[in-house]
């Protein structure tokens, strides 16, 4: 008994999935909606890493610097809490 080959069988999903996607049209709008939304949910995903990582970065090299740039920081938070409680 040979051991199932990964690549054959995803080739053979595939292609049943485009045979009926040309066979049945509702197959084919599910498609390209599973398409889009998972390419939505990614930019979605990859936007919200990179204002994760740029906080991140701030952070460290706010506590990296000098005492004046944190002063600055924390004027900033002040006067974003106090325009909040506007």
């Amino acid at each position: 008994m040979r051991r199932p080959n990964i690549i054959e069988g995803t080739c053979v999903t595939i292609a049943a999935i485009a045979g009926l996607d040309l066979y049945f049209y509702f197959i084919h709008e599910l498609l390209v909606s599973l398409a889009l939304f998972s390419v939505a949910f990614l930019i979605l995903t990859l936007a919200a890493l990179a204002a994760v990582l740029l906080w991140w970065a701030s952070e460290q090299l706010a506590s990296r610097s000098g005492p004046a740039s944190r002063w600055m920081i924390a004027a900033s938070r002040r006067a974003m809490a106090a325009y909040a409680r506007l």
